[in-house]
């Protein structure tokens, strides 16, 4: 008995639903089949992780507030 035969016959004992739920699986394995696997290309958001990192040493909360208050005050004067 093939692959294909004993599916059926398996599928034959199954109730309505649970044959719906098979059906969507194999449709799912079709449609895996024929589109071929994403993948990310360069020069996606991804590709630019850590772009805008500093260097040095991370600054500490004091320090930020400086200097955000300073880049405010330079950008509305």
């Amino acid at each position: 008995m093939t692959a294909a035969e004993k599916l059926y016959q398996l599928i034959q004992a199954l109730p309505e639903n649970q044959i719906n739920e098979v059906l969507n699986f194999a449709e799912f394995l079709y449609q895996k089949k024929l589109s071929p696997r994403q993948t990310i290309s360069p020069g996606t958001l991804t590709g630019l992780r850590g772009i805008a990192k500093r260097s040095g040493a991370a600054l500490n909360d004091d320090d930020l507030q400086t200097e955000y208050t300073d880049y405010l005050t330079q950008k509305y004067q």
